[in-house]
């Protein structure tokens, strides 16, 4: 699932130029164990919980 992850991160920025937000909601993701393999299985990003923080990075 960490590697399905990783591919579908890369498909949503493929140049410099892309910017998009991937949206994880299932919950596990946080509360599991292995959540973490899947936050370390992505290339560097920015982490947040709050919409407003996805609003001004879209400008919005």
């Amino acid at each position: 699932a960490a590697i399905a992850l990783k591919q579908g991160f890369g498909r949503l920025i493929r140049s410099r130029s892309d910017r998009g937000v991937l949206v994880l909601l299932d919950h596990r993701i946080n509360r599991m164990r292995y959540g973490q393999v899947f936050f370390d299985s992505l290339p560097d990003y920015r982490f947040t919980t709050r919409i407003q923080d996805v609003e001004k990075f879209f400008n919005v």
